[in-house]
């Protein structure tokens, strides 16, 4: 699992999250996007396009980043689900916690 935060602009910024999130990674990543919660009053995408899988575990972290990221004042969207992790979304009700580009 790799994660990387992208700086596009003053107000835009891209978490790319790439391969399993689940839980042996989970601790891991969550340190990896904690320079994410810096920002505040701008536009946060998390690129999911190169995520593979994600685990309650990994759900579990979307949702801090979500709760973290909506107190600084960010907007925050997810783009690029692939099927299998669309599903999941899906399946658990994220769909309805999350806004998507």
């Amino acid at each position: 699992m790799e994660a990387t935060i992208r700086k596009e602009d003053d107000s835009h910024v891209t978490l790319i999250l790439d391969g399993y999130l689940d839980t042996s990674v989970t601790q891991q990543t969550e340190k990896e996007v904690e320079p994410l919660f810096q920002y505040h009053g701008c536009e946060i995408v998390i690129d999911c396009s190169r995520l593979e899988y994600i685990s309650s575990s990994g759900l579990r972290l979307m949702m801090a980043i979500n709760q973290r990221c909506r107190a600084n004042q960010c907007e925050l969207y997810i783009k690029g689900l692939q099927a299998k992790v669309k599903d999941v979304f899906m399946t658990t009700g994220f769909t309805n916690l999350f806004e998507f580009k």
